[in-house]
Parts: structure tokens; C-alpha cells; sequence
């Protein structure tokens, strides 16, 4: 058994030391754009599977097979998670999408989130009482029993807020990385 477990250990080893996807140091940058949201959401009102719009905050030049992005071009997407606040303070979460940019003509560009951003998931506040009543000998239940009754805040999304996209689909054939968050902005 534990030969077994060994040998299958070593094929794992080999398989990840033969991968053909290179490191991400020597793979070129993603195409990346800010954008802003052009409608509200809430997820006291939406749902999953609805649509939002976004628009490109500024021009991106044309790179391999992205061609350029005039600013104000405008994208869409879809909500792919929403929950409403609940009580026992849960809050309120939604999971935006964005899907792609239409140029003018009618040409698509796909886009997806930045996977180094995290404003693409979002939860509300819970609302629950602080943390450190609850280690006061006595008042934990009283705790329990008040966030019990407590419904959690639902999460908005404004107008105007700004996150970042990749442009194209090179990320997902794994032919580019975005680099981490704290790393120099090259656009």
C-alpha cells in the first residue's frame, strides 16, 4: 500500500516537472483595462443569470489578436451568484461576470475579471454584534440569540465603481499571467 502511494506520488512529481505551461516569468503580461459600472446592483433585487454593463475608462491600444478599445467602449455581463442577506447576520453576496466588449460594428471582445481582483466577489457586512461579547462568560448566548434575530446587509455595487478586466481569451488558454496585485502597473 504504501509502495503503491509512493510509485503514484513519483507519477504526480514527473507529470508536474514535464507540464508544457511554462512559468509565469516567461510568459507576456495580459492585456488589462479599467472599467466602471454603468448600473447599480443590489443584491436585494437581482438575481442570478441578470445582466449589467460596464464601460472602458480608458484606451487600450491594439495587442495580438485584442484590437483596440476606443474609451467609453462599452461591455456586459452577468451575475453568476447572488444571495440576499439572511439572518443570524449572514450578509449578502453577489458574483459578477463580465463577459465582453462590443466594439463598433458589432465585434466582441471577450473579457473576464481580473483574477488578482478580489471586487469580483462581494460580501456585505454582517451586522452582528463584536466578536468579544461573545467571549463574556454569559452573554454568549445572548450573542447567539441576538444575531438570531438580525438580518445581515445586503451588498450594493454602485454606479460608477471601477474594477479591472483581461482582455481576450489568453488567459484562459493559459498563454499570458496578470501579475499580483502590489506589482508595477506597465499598461
Amino acid at each position: 500500500m504504501i509502495a503503491a502511494f509512493g510509485a503514484l506520488h513519483a507519477l504526480v512529481l514527473l507529470a508536474l516537472a514535464t507540464s508544457p505551461v511554462p512559468p509565469p516569468s516567461t510568459l507576456p503580461r495580459c492585456i488589462e483595462a479599467d472599467v466602471k459600472m454603468v448600473v447599480r446592483l443590489d443584491s436585494a433585487l437581482n438575481i442570478a443569470g441578470d445582466s449589467f454593463s460596464f464601460k472602458i475608462t480608458r484606451q487600450v491600444p491594439a495587442h495580438g489578436d485584442v484590437p483596440e478599445v476606443p474609451l467609453g467602449t462599452r461591455g456586459y455581463g452577468i451575475i453568476s451568484y447572488a444571495d440576499h442577506a439572511h439572518g443570524a447576520g449572514t450578509p449578502g453576496r453577489l458574483v459578477i461576470e463580465p463577459r465582453f466588449l462590443e466594439l463598433s460594428g458589432g465585434t466582441h471582445v471577450p473579457v473576464m475579471a481580473d483574477p488578482q481582483m478580489t471586487e469580483s466577489f462581494v460580501t456585505g457586512a454582517t451586522k452582528n454584534v463584536n466578536g468579544a461579547l461573545g467571549f463574556v462568560p454569559g452573554f454568549g448566548l445572548a450573542v447567539g440569540g441576538y444575531n438570531a434575530l438580525h438580518r445581515g446587509k445586503e451588498i450594493v455595487i454602485d454606479k460608477g465603481t471601477t474594477f479591472r478586466v483581461v482582455l481576450g481569451d489568453d488567459l484562459a488558454a493559459g498563454t499570458c499571467f496578470v501579475p499580483p496585485p502590489d506589482a508595477p502597473d506597465l499598461r
